[in-house]
């Protein structure tokens, strides 16, 4: 690596497009991210994928398929948005998961799009909540701290 204290700018230029230009350098960079690629597709092979990873590939895959969603419904968007209404319940990941999953498959789009997706997966939820028999309490709308009445002091 080039030492670039006292270089001018120009020079310090010229020294990392030659960097750049060595194919050591470009072979090995090529390397590591098809070879974070295979992992990525080998934990999707093994059904052991992340969050994380599983995004990456959605992502990779838009220049080839030639699709650029603007909008995108995740379940911790909508889940912190239905928070917003609900207090927390142990089911409310899941139910909200499932109301997600539906409305990807169902949504069309009309207007203040991402915000009616989410206001679709949450009622989902709640009709989900309502058939298992799982009780959501509705926050407050006049209580912005989402404490119950009878716990405020």
């Amino acid at each position: 690596m080039t030492e670039y204290s006292g270089l001018p700018l120009s020079e310090r230029l010229r020294d990392a497009w030659r960097e750049l230009r060595n194919p050591y350098f470009n072979w090995r960079f090529r390397v590591k991210f098809r070879l974070k690629r295979c992992c990525r597709a080998w934990d999707y092979a093994m059904d052991t994928i992340s969050a994380e990873d599983a995004r990456e590939i959605l992502y990779d895959c838009d220049q080839i398929a030639g699709c650029h969603p603007l909008l995108t419904l995740t379940v911790e968007d909508t889940l912190e948005q239905a928070l917003e209404d609900y207090h927390d319940h142990p089911e409310l990941r899941r139910l909200i998961e499932d109301g997600c999953s539906y409305v990807g498959r169902k949504w069309e789009c009309y207007g203040d799009y991402l915000y009616e997706a989410r206001r679709w997966a949450i009622d989902r939820a709640a009709e989900y909540a309502t058939g298992e028999g799982i009780v959501l309490r509705l926050r407050e709308l006049d209580d912005p701290s989402g404490v119950p009445e009878e716990q405020q002091t």
